[in-house]
This record gives C-alpha cells, sequence and structure tokens, in this order.
C-alpha cells in the first residue's frame, strides 16, 4: 500500500515524497521456467492521508540478463505470469493479454518494450494479484481492447490496464491507450505514476482508481467520456503535464495539486472533489503549479467541491459561465486566480440559476455580472447565499 497512515490534524500534513521466473502461455499450455525528501504544507480543519512515492516508484533499473523475454509475436492468446521477477514484454497480439498472477508477498517488474496489445474482450495487461506491480515504459507502446468485457468473479474487466493490486508506471517511454467501451487504466488499490508519456482515449474514465492516485512526473494527454483521472480517495499531483478533454477532468474526494502544468477542457466540471470517501472531507487544495481550465456552457464549475477550496499558491486560470462552486468554506492564500481574463483576489462561489439572484439582490440579468435585480430569462448567476468567503 501507497497509503501511510492516518493524521487527524488541524494542522500541519507532511508528504513523503520522496523482483526463478514462471510464464504460462495459455494457448500453448508451455512454460518457460530509500525516500527522496519530504515537503511541508498547511491544510486547515481536515483530516487527510500521507501519501509515500518510494525511491522504487521512481526506479526504472534492471538486470536484463536476469529477465524473462516475452516476446508477443511468438506466442498466442494469454500470457500468464505466475512468479515474482523481471519480464520483458515486446512483439504484438492482436488478440491476446498479459495476465500477472503472483501471491501477495511477491513484486513484478513489467518493461513495456515497443510491444503492442490488443485483447477483444479483457484488459491489455491484467493483474490479478502481487504485492506491487512496477511497469517501466521503454520506447512506443499500444495497448487497447475491443470495447466488450468478459466478467471475471465479480469484476468486469472493464479497461485496458486494469490491476486489483498496487500499480507504478514509470519510464521514459510512451504508451498509447485507447479503449472504445471502457477506462483507460482501472486500478483497484493505489497508483502511482512517475514518468511516462501518455495517450489515452476512453470512453469512459481515461484513470480511475479506488483508493488513491499519486503523479509526480510524465506528460498525459487524456480523451475521456466521463473523467480523465478520478479516485474515489487522494489525488496528489506534485508535476507532470497534463492535456485533459473530458466529461470532467479531475475528480476525487481530496485533491491535492502541487505542482505541474495542467490544461482541462471539460464539458462538465474542470476540478471536482465530491464526497466519494467517508474518510475525508471534499477538498480542492491548491499549491503550486499553473492549471488552465476552459468549461463548457451550462450547470458546470471550475472548481466544484462539495466540501472546501483552498488556494495556497500557483496559477489558476478558469473561463466559465461559473468558476468556483463550494459547499463549505474557501481560503485564498496565496497564487493568482483569474476568473475570465481578470484577476481576482478572493474565490468567488457561484451557481447557475434562473430568476431571482441570491440573497442581497447578487442576481443579474441578461448574464451581466455584478448587477442586482431580477435574472433575466434563462437565469443569470448569482452568489449563494448561504456560504461566504473565508480570507486568510
Amino acid at each position: 500500500m501507497k497509503i501511510l497512515k492516518m493524521c487527524a490534524i488541524a494542522l500541519t500534513l507532511t508528504l513523503a515524497i520522496t523482483g526463478c521466473a514462471a510464464i504460462t502461455n495459455a494457448s500453448s499450455a508451455s512454460s518457460v521456467s530509500s525516500d527522496s525528501g519530504s515537503k511541508t504544507i498547511t491544510i486547515s480543519d481536515t483530516s487527510v492521508e500521507e501519501l509515500s512515492v518510494t525511491d522504487k516508484d521512481n526506479d526504472t533499473s534492471y538486470d536484463e540478463s536476469e529477465a524473462e523475454i516475452i516476446d508477443l509475436s511468438k506466442v498466442s492468446g494469454t500470457t500468464k505470469i505466475t512468479s515474482e521477477g523481471t519480464y520483458i514484454v515486446t512483439g504484438s497480439t492482436s488478440d491476446g493479454s498479459v495476465i500477472i498472477e503472483v501471491t501477495e508477498e511477491e513484486d513484478v517488474h513489467l518493461i513495456l518494450r515497443d510491444a503492442s496489445v490488443t485483447s477483444a474482450t479483457s484488459a491489455a495487461i491484467y493483474v490479478i494479484s502481487a504485492d506491487e506491480v512496477y511497469i517501466t515504459l521503454e520506447g512506443s507502446n499500444t495497448l487497447a481492447n475491443g470495447g466488450s468485457f468478459t466478467a471475471s468473479g465479480e469484476d468486469d474487466i472493464d479497461a485496458v490496464i486494469y490491476s486489483k493490486d498496487d500499480l507504478t508506471i514509470n519510464g521514459d517511454g510512451s504508451v498509447k491507450i485507447t479503449s472504445p467501451a471502457g477506462h483507460g487504466i482501472v486500478c483497484k488499490d493505489d497508483l502511482v505514476i512517475t514518468g511516462g508519456t501518455f495517450d489515452i482515449d476512453a470512453s469512459e474514465d481515461g484513470i480511475n482508481t479506488n483508493d488513491s492516485i499519486a503523479i509526480t512526473a510524465g506528460s498525459l494527454t487524456v480523451k475521456a467520456g466521463d473523467d480523465a483521472i478520478h479516485t474515489d480517495g487522494i489525488l496528489q499531483i506534485d508535476g507532470g503535464t497534463f492535456d485533459i478533454t473530458a466529461g470532467e477532468g479531475l475528480e476525487g474526494t481530496y485533491i491535492v495539486i502541487n505542482d505541474g502544468s495542467i490544461t482541462i477542457s471539460a464539458s462538465d466540471d474542470g476540478i471536482n472533489a465530491a464526497q466519494k470517501s467517508d474518510a475525508y472531507t471534499p477538498t480542492i487544495e491548491i499549491n503550486g503549479g499553473n492549471i488552465k481550465i476552459t468549461m463548457g456552457q451550462g450547470d458546470t464549475d471550475g472548481l466544484d467541491s462539495n466540501g472546501n477550496i483552498i488556494i495556497n499558491g500557483g496559477v489558476v486560470d478558469i473561463t466559465g459561465q461559473s468558476t468556483c462552486d463550494y459547499d463549505g468554506k474557501a481560503e485564498f492564500n496565496g497564487g493568482t486566480l483569474i476568473v475570465n481574463g481578470s484577476e481576482v483576489d478572493s474565490i468567488p462561489n457561484q451557481f447557475m440559476g434562473g430568476g431571482q439572484g441570491g440573497q442581497g439582490g447578487m442576481g443579474f440579468p441578461g448574464g451581466q455580472d455584478g448587477q442586482s435585480g431580477q435574472g433575466g430569462p434563462g437565469g443569470g448567476r448569482g452568489m449563494r447565499p448561504d456560504f461566504q468567503n473565508t480570507q486568510t
């Protein structure tokens, strides 16, 4: 697990930023026998868990003489890895998959070296069990599914990369992930990305995890029909470049952005903190980075939190009808916030509505901001009367 511990705080949170092989080919039934430092951020009145990115998450090295080579061009169907170790996957298959099923105490280091894997009815890479799986990207890789999925137990294997345990992706190579009727990457545990170039095109979520996502580097281009990056727990971004076109850009219960260049074009919300886990108060916390969000028309928000929005640093540039919406409190402690081309010194709280504006005549006719009185046909936007900004 990448989750270390619960910190019940009001408070200061310290983030520590700190594989004899066995391969079975299902068709042929043949067998071939440090932490890097820390940094401290302050979060007001909240409880979050500490995410850890280890030296091993960043380590792309391996001894090739001790690695097993899987040439997909020489096998057919499913290739299954059943013992820990390092495996180099190369070649291509138009209807096959790589399955990893080792013990919960074993790690697998999977090197994708100019590999092309397409699975018609399942995941191209499917992790059934392991302690940790590390995927290192080398060269140019292509992974895809066919858009129909066969259930495995209680799960529909509805992603191109599908892992039931902890997963790390690193390296200097690239991967193109295509999912015409599902997700790009699904991890039922914790996901870490510390490098690589990703081109993800998914009809559902680009990346989806149950527990947490930590991204420290890499280049991610994501086109998704639903969420580009979704987690039920904590989403922590410490770096990387993101080019996102999706229904929603980033979604999680607690979203922390410390650095990175993030461009989001969303038909719904740009960044959404929703109550996916009872462990945390929904929060968007921005401490650094350069974030540019453009939303579509309608009931959409640039920053949308069912709880709090905290901006301590970075540049946030939002263009859209409703720029920020929160149900808890807002803290603007530093950084730059640009709303529809104008720099502001507080976090607005806006919502779409029609007719009468909010308390105090905050409504406006014809969509013209800052005017009082009755909203025009189709509705103007007013400040929520029941919430106030908290500026510190």
